[in-house]
């Protein structure tokens, strides 16, 4: 018998696996790292709040905050302390979103058409609140969704996971991505793939993840009109 993790201890591996890879990145800048941080560390410009984690360098420090895919967003209130955090000297706010991959399903069915949406939703909501790198990963999950629902139906009954370079090319072959479009998603590639791992000093463009979730819409609506 095979044992699959459920969602809530997926995302609670993710999470783990997470917060040490960012640890180590702090400390390679020696800096002092913090999960659930005590109340003496946090500062007093937090009034109280807790983050999940806190990087604490000399001169300030980065605030994180990590959610998991199916918890309210709150989309204001991590405007707010985005908005608080940044406007601190030598601070920053990093707030990190991880998905669960969803379960095999033995009909082999794909994202539906309510998902995508609910997604792309989801991917709107990060990107103009200022959080582009959760924006990206959540983008790019639907990017490789998209792929698996345009594959041949001989393909998808084998439940194969596409990288996210044979995300890109599946979508170009069938006709959804231009070429000059494939071409810059492959680069972007390198960008989603420094993000996934936790590099705290990556800087995501907001204007690649926006046209990424325009390239999404594209593909959604050409197969809302192929339906």
């Amino acid at each position: 018998m095979t044992y699959r993790f459920s969602s809530a201890e997926e995302s609670s591996t993710q999470i783990a696996d997470l917060m040490d890879r960012l640890q180590k990145d702090a400390e390679k800048r020696g800096w002092t790292f913090y999960i659930r941080p005590p109340s003496e560390v946090i500062p007093e410009f937090l009034e109280g709040y807790r983050p999940d984690a806190l990087g604490i360098g000399p001169g300030g420090g980065v605030v994180i905050e990590i959610k998991a895919r199916g918890h309210d967003l709150q989309r204001e209130s991590l405007a707010k302390l985005a908005k608080l955090v940044e406007s601190q000297q030598g601070w920053s706010f990093r707030f990190f979103y991880v998905s669960p991959s969803p379960e095999p399903k033995s009909d082999s069915s794909t994202a539906t058409a309510v998902e995508l949406a609910s997604g792309l939703a989801e991917a709107r909501v990060l990107l103009e609140t200022g959080h582009e790198r959760a924006a990206l990963v959540i983008a790019w999950s639907l990017l490789e969704a998209l792929a698996r629902r345009v594959a041949p139906q001989q393909e998808k009954d084998l439940l194969r996971p596409l990288s996210p370079a044979q995300a890109v090319q599946r979508l170009a072959e069938m006709g959804y991505l231009e070429e000059n479009d494939a071409r810059r998603l492959r680069e972007l590639t390198n960008l989603r793939h420094a993000v996934v791992h936790g590099g705290l000093s990556t800087a995501v463009p907001p204007d690649d993840v926006a046209r990424l979730i325009h390239d999404l819409e594209d593909i959604t609506a050409h197969l809302d009109e192929a339906a």
